[in-house]
């Protein structure tokens, strides 16, 4: 039996192979190729054959560069390997490893090259997908609003972002490298300390999240209200533990005043319940005493000083009741605005009022109290929505009127909460009714109630008055 000569074995090989392999003469041009070959390529078996490689690798008449240090590498090894961008035609980058070796035939002359192809390209782009997603990973933990950090399992910083660093008062250059305790938790001693890390490590141990809320301290000494959450991540390969901070600072403040709150309003109901019915309950004593006994001169006379003196014992009581409703107002209003104040006081004023001669007249007091207003009148509700959905501006004050055709003075102030938008409202009407002050502390925008017509006295303590601005934040 003949036997096979080297370039027949390779041919055979490159026939059967389901490894992409091709054999080419000493001019690169194609020779023989396995399916596997053809398939990566999408080229034809008869239309390939004879053609040159660089056509159907890179699907130009030239070979690039990086092709041609290969051969030569070859010619000089017998052997050479490399990792190519490759171009064929109609089709997308491959990215393929080429493995090239000299044919040879009998008495090892040189006839030609046999490549090996290893297509990288589903690597080189799940490669490239986990690079972009850590990328993004690293951009948003960045870039996002909340506090992030990653420690070591020691407790030392690794890397934290701006969030974290605007919430602690610090720089990374500050932190990183130094124990979260020594730092955020200087205020808690050596025993509390260690109390904090064995709980924390216990539960990364067991792979659980940690979460809790605790006191901590910034750098530059003030205390936070935050809650921790803890967890065991694997970052570019490195064992670390992923910090979230949420901020309830402003929370646990507010929760604060409301407790302040309840503690007036207890305050305000013994006002009611003890010292306002201790003169009642005089007064009617004196009361039934006047009914029981025939009262002399003499006797009516004291009477009517002792209700004098109960008189002025009532109102007293009054007083520390009004002072203490106003003093629960403003607390209320400070749980979710804050006073600050037009540096160059009030500038613009609204009117929205369906009674045209009330209108002109306040303008017109308005001006004479401060020529520099802007004071704009609005015969109708509707009128006046429709200005702040356009313009999107807001008067210093507005006053507002209740019984209006149309959109009522109750409706526009839904209105504006569906807008978002505060105004510094005064409720404007010709008569006050005890129900519809009731209602008005249900909208924190509602400052107080005016009595048509406004004189100079009311239009000077409304302008006196701060303009409140909405809370940030």
């Amino acid at each position: 039996m003949q036997s096979l000569s080297e370039e027949e074995k390779h041919a055979l090989i490159a026939t059967h192979s389901k490894v992409p392999v091709c054999i080419t003469d000493l001019n690169l041009k194609l020779e023989w190729a396995s399916e596997a070959f053809y398939t990566l390529l999408g080229c034809e078996v008869v239309a390939s054959k004879g053609v040159v490689l660089s056509k159907l690798l890179f699907n130009t008449d030239q070979f690039p560069q990086q092709f041609i240090s290969l051969i030569n590498k070859v010619g000089l090894e017998t052997h050479a390997a490399s990792e190519l961008v490759c171009q064929p035609a109609n089709q997308q980058e491959l990215m393929l490893d080429l493995n090239i070796s000299i044919a040879t035939a009998k008495e090892h002359r040189p006839v030609g090259y046999v490549i090996y192809i290893t297509d990288n390209s589903q690597h080189r782009k799940q490669q490239h997908e986990i690079e972009r997603s850590r990328n993004e990973i690293a951009e948003m933990f960045e870039n996002t609003v909340v506090p992030m950090c990653y420690n070591e399992p020691s407790g030392k910083f690794f890397k934290v972002n701006k969030a974290f660093c605007d919430l602690f008062e610090c720089a990374p250059k500050d932190i990183i490298g130094k124990d979260y305790m020594d730092l955020h938790f200087r205020h808690f001693n050596d025993e509390e300390k260690l109390r904090l890390r064995r709980e924390a490590n216990e539960f990364l141990h067991t792979n659980r999240v940690y979460r809790k809320e605790i006191k901590s301290m910034t750098l530059r000494g003030h205390v936070r209200v935050v809650e921790v959450v803890m967890k065991n991540v694997l970052v570019a390969d490195k064992q670390l533990v992923s910090v979230y901070v949420i901020d309830k600072t402003e929370k646990r403040d507010f929760e604060s005043r409301i407790l302040e709150q309840n503690k007036r309003l207890k305050e305000f109901a013994f006002l009611t319940s003890h010292k306002l019915r201790q003169p009642l309950a005089n007064i009617l004593g004196l009361i039934e005493l006047v009914k029981s006994e025939s009262q002399s001169q003499q006797d009516v006379t004291i009477t009517f000083e002792t209700l004098r003196m109960l008189t002025g014992q009532l109102d007293d009581v009054v007083h520390q009741m009004n002072d203490a409703l106003t003093e629960l107002d403003m607390e209320a209003e400070k749980s979710l605005f804050y006073n600050e104040p037009e540096e160059e006081g009030i500038n613009e004023i609204w009117i929205v009022d369906d009674d045209q001669v009330i209108t002109y007249i306040t303008q017109r007091l308005l001006h004479n109290a401060d020529p520099s207003l802007k004071v704009n009148g609005y015969l109708s509700a509707k009128m006046a929505l429709e200005k702040l959905r356009i313009d999107g501006d807001c008067p210093d004050i507005l006053l507002l009127d209740i019984n209006m055709p149309g959109i009522s003075g109750w409706e526009f102030l839904d209105e504006l909460k569906k807008l978002g938008r505060f105004v510094n409202v005064y409720m404007y009407s010709s008569s006050i009714d005890p129900e519809d002050v009731k209602r008005a502390r249900a909208y924190p925008m509602v400052r107080e109630f005016l009595s048509k017509p406004l004189d100079m006295k009311t239009i000077h303590h409304l302008l006196d008055m701060p303009v409140l601005r909405k809370k940030v934040g």
